[in-house]
């Protein structure tokens, strides 16, 4: 049996967990250990007047929301959003999406990137550069957690292992903590830009989902365990 090894944030890989199981109709071989911790930083901003907010992750959707207008990556962090009172206006699968969807709307709004301390793409410097007034808020802290001893045998042994990765760093940490990939280890990633991070580290073929979705990624996962 195919081993996976999810290496995301706990919330998130109990979520994806959750979607495989469903998929699959059983529970797989499965390997938890995050390489990135998430941690809440401060209160709950008060947002400038009239802002609106960008969210790129869940993990930014920590407080009410009630009226807000909301440009969201990702359909579960707009579902999130919407469960605090936001109003969906922009949604889009990643983050270079978002912003062609925002350089083709006019508005004058501020606009307020909820976001964590590491940004895969800086929304805001990119939205500052075409003349919309945009600023960092970071409500969230993405905090380096080791590669589990488990996880790290996986990876690197003999026997069949499934690694989907989600986000460049997770991709980098999770390379930089092994020697090297085993031979029967089957790499999924959700853009070019992860599957980039890996194969500067580690070399070697990674699969890139479809669409830069949860959806497709559990769909790929889901058929890889088939396989």
């Amino acid at each position: 049996m195919t081993k996976l090894v999810l290496t995301r944030p706990a919330k998130a890989a109990q979520s994806l967990l959750r979607d495989v199981v469903q998929g699959l109709g059983h529970e797989p071989d499965v390997i938890l250990s995050p390489v990135i911790e998430i941690a809440p930083i401060g209160d709950w901003p008060v947002l400038p007047t009239g802002a609106e907010v960008i969210l790129t992750s869940c993990n930014a959707v920590r407080g009410p929301l009630l009226g807000v207008n909301v440009h969201c990556v990702g359909q579960k962090t707009a579902e999130h959003a919407r469960a605090q009172g936001a109003t969906i206006v922009t949604l889009a699968p990643d983050a270079h999406r978002l912003l062609d969807q925002l350089r083709e709307t006019s508005g004058d709004a501020p606009l307020v990137h909820l976001c964590g301390s590491h940004k895969a793409v800086d929304i805001a410097a990119h939205l500052r550069e075409m003349g919309r007034t945009t600023q960092d808020l970071q409500v969230y802290a993405q905090v380096t957690q080791p590669l589990s001893v488990a996880a790290k045998k996986a990876i690197e042994g003999e026997e069949p292992t499934l690694l989907p990765l989600f986000s460049p760093r997770s991709a980098r940490l999770t390379g930089q903590a092994i020697d090297r990939p085993g031979q029967r280890l089957r790499v999924i990633a959700i853009s070019d830009a992860v599957a980039a991070a890996w194969t500067e580290l580690m070399g070697g073929v990674v699969e890139i989902a479809p669409e830069p979705t949860g959806n497709a990624m559990v769909s790929r996962i889901v058929a890889a365990l088939n396989a």
